[in-house]
């Protein structure tokens, strides 16, 4: 495989990740409520809410549901997310296969003696009702890739006419747990060595402290414009990379399930080596550098275009501050002036090392409910476990200055073309908004205007979406001849062409319009 295709099969993966991903704002700001209405502190202050504890607890215990099945959740969605067709059958078998995994794996371990029921060591563990190795999103991920890759090599086969009642997409589900047994026991004689491997690596990260913080912080922002920044998290957020804690005499592995498990912990603390991994410096660079950035480019644009601005910079910092949104906000300045993306890069790496300095205990990213809502409630609502909330309250005035001010004298002083400094600026987006619809349905004016962009609907070989970008598959990608038209003319932040295609910045519209879009070219 070629690095282009590489890179291409990364994207794609990334792509498919974010589903499961994109399952947890719900999970978290649930667990979130939950346990700061029943944290002992304010039930002190508010006696009333006593009387309706079962209710917050019903709310905890329905956030764990995704939090607690994390992995099931990624082998069903990489199993539907890399087949072209019957999907459906795809993803029950990738919810079969997970369970014959785990289930001939745990087994085979105790036959062989090496698990033991009454005596689990770290990693060994009930699964769905299984008592296995845990292994993970990555045995999650390897199982939806070994359902993947049977259903697309299967799901059209004819069988002899003795068996033809298995023929097609029948024969996946049996195939599936055929293969997955295989796998339980390939893994029970590797997995062990690479849970050993984790464990070391996860240490090693730790020996590192601040230092890994920053490094944490500031790939993971360099890699955004790629489409690349989920293989710097997702690690940490699922699997030992991210740490490994026991709490309340259950291990629990993984950045974001650990913080989790220690929110609906009565007694456990937060543990600022587990928080750095759930983006915790993010919630210092969104609510509050970003913002500042955003003051000093309408501060800096041309009088005439202030109004234009103000209502671009406006719709693009609400959902960087409130729900953590970032990238739209980021777009508008990054290809314009790169050199203000690679500061802004370099302080998300500072914001990781203040916080973790500060052991300022408040997840960032969207997956919890976004900054604001997780500032609230993980934040101020469970101050006894140790967030230290208020020590945002004081670095983050003066984040929000260093941004302004550092924006405000490199777009001067370099005469930067960030939005609005151009004298041709024209920010039509509530032109384009109303004559497309945008906030309320997807056009099929808008849709056109998309195609015939990207060169036609011959061009577009595949509709796809992440959190924020609508994502086209293209037949020659040298038929899109201007990408600014996509911010100029049709309400995107901005526009990559990538191998073998584009990505279109449309934030959180851009799910809606891979729907629409395929939809309107009868895709699936």
């Amino acid at each position: 495989m070629n690095k282009n295709r590489l890179f291409s099969e990364f994207q794609k993966l990334g792509k498919v990740l974010m589903a499961p991903v994109l399952i947890l704002p719900i999970a978290g700001i649930l667990v979130g409520i939950g346990s700061g209405f029943t944290n002992p502190k304010i039930l002190e202050l508010f006696p009333f809410l006593k009387k309706i504890t079962i209710f917050f607890n019903i709310l905890k215990d329905t956030g764990n549901v995704v939090n607690n099945n994390i992995p099931v959740i990624f082998a069903i969605c990489i199993a539907y997310g890399f087949v072209k067709s019957e999907k459906a059958t795809a993803a029950l078998s990738g919810f079969l296969g997970y369970m014959t995994m785990n289930t001939i794996l745990g087994n085979f371990l105790i036959y062989t003696g090496n698990l033991d029921p009454k005596n689990l060591l770290i990693g060994q563990k009930q699964i769905l009702g299984v008592l296995t190795l845990d292994t993970g999103v990555f045995g999650g991920i390897l199982v939806g890739f070994l359902i993947a890759h049977i259903h697309s090599k299967f799901y059209k086969i004819e069988l002899p006419a003795i068996l033809s009642i298995f023929n097609g997409t029948r024969s996946i589900p049996a195939l599936s747990i055929i293969f997955s047994s295989i796998l339980g026991i390939i893994l029970a004689f590797i997995f062990p060595t690479i849970q050993h491997l984790l464990i070391k690596s996860s240490a090693i990260i730790n020996s590192i402290g601040v230092g890994g913080a920053f490094i944490y912080g500031l790939s993971e922002r360099l890699l955004l414009p790629f489409g690349l920044h989920h293989f710097i998290y997702l690690p940490f957020f699922f699997t030992q990379l991210g740490g490994y804690l026991n709490i309340d005499g259950v291990m629990v592995e993984g950045a974001v399930n650990i913080y989790n498990a220690i929110l609906s912990s009565p007694t456990a603390k937060f543990d600022i080596n587990i928080t750095r991994f759930v983006m915790n410096g993010k919630v210092l660079f969104a609510m509050f550098g970003l913002p500042g950035a955003t003051l000093a480019i309408y501060k800096t644009s041309v009088s005439k275009n202030k109004k234009q601005v103000a209502a671009l910079m406006t719709a693009a910092v609400l959902p960087c501050a409130l729900m953590g949104i970032t990238e739209p906000l980021e777009f508008s300045f990054l290809f314009t002036a790169p050199i203000l993306f690679v500061i802004h890069s370099f302080y998300a790496g500072i914001a990781y090392i203040l916080t973790y300095i500060l052991q300022i205990n408040i997840p960032g990213p969207s997956s919890f409910g976004g900054p604001l809502l997780s500032f609230i409630f993980n934040g101020i609502l469970n101050s006894d476990k140790g967030s230290h909330w208020y020590y945002l309250l004081i670095i983050g005035p003066i984040y929000f200055v260093l941004y302004y001010f550092t924006f405000k004298i490199y777009i001067e002083k370099r005469n930067l073309k960030t939005p609005g400094r151009e004298e041709n600026f024209e920010n039509n987006s509530e032109e384009i908004s109303e004559k497309y619809s945008i906030s309320k349905n997807i056009s099929t004016e808008l849709l056109k205007e998309i195609i015939k962009a990207v060169g036609g609907q011959g061009n577009i070989k595949k509709v796809d979406a992440c959190f924020t970008r609508l994502r086209l598959t293209l037949e020659d990608n040298s038929k899109v001849n201007d990408l600014k038209i996509f911010e100029k003319s049709l309400g995107a932040s901005g526009a990559i062409l990538v191998e073998n295609g584009i990505q279109i910045i449309y934030g959180n519209k851009a799910n809606l319009l891979k729907v629409e879009m395929r939809e309107f070219l009868k895709r699936e």
